[in-house]
């Protein structure tokens, strides 16, 4: 599914530090990061959601067979817990593909802002990405998402954050991006 492939999730941070100026955090991602920033993820992806909501009601509807006069079997009950399991076990076959056939997804990555955008580096690429080629960037409870176009994001744990360099992060944001 388009949410895990289009994520870089940075969960465990090893450094976070300014530099000129500027937020640098070093990550290296773990699966489970990956998985809940993906989940996370699928809420601002448009029209997306409605793929992913359209399984858990055929699930639902399926349970419900029995309210309609209908008698409910072992297909019946095994598809409805596919229909419900559909999004969490895509996005989770997905993450685990990206880290295991992506080199780019590999290895510790390293992640600055500063006034002309984001600068992401690892040991396979450098990145810079300016601010204006950034459409948004939205704040959840546990993350901090950095559009990179309308569905792909790279998604920052707010827990690396410190809150000093998250305000100045959101401040950057609202000055250049559609920030919420």
């Amino acid at each position: 599914m388009a949410c895990a492939f289009s994520l870089r999730t940075p969960p465990l941070g090893l450094t976070n530090q300014q530099s000129e100026g500027g937020i640098s955090l070093t990550t290296d991602a773990s699966f489970w990061e990956l998985f809940i920033g993906s989940l996370t993820l699928i809420r601002y992806q448009g029209w997306i959601i409605l793929v992913h909501t359209i399984f858990p009601l055929a699930g639902l509807f399926l349970i419900s067979t029995p309210l309609l006069g209908y008698r409910l079997g072992p297909v019946e009950v095994l598809l409805a817990l596919l229909g419900f399991s559909f999004t969490p076990l895509v996005t989770a076959l997905a993450v685990w593909a990206m880290q295991r056939g992506n080199a780019l997804a590999q290895g510790t990555i390293a992640y600055s802002f500063d006034a002309e955008g984001l600068h992401t580096s690892s040991p396979t690429f450098t990145q810079t990405i300016k601010w204006a080629a950034i459409p948004r960037v939205r704040r959840t409870r546990r993350f901090l998402f950095v559009f990179l176009t309308p569905i792909r994001a790279v998604c920052i744990p707010l827990r690396l954050v410190s809150p000093q360099d998250l305000e100045k992060l959101c401040t950057w944001a609202k000055e250049h991006t559609s920030f919420s």
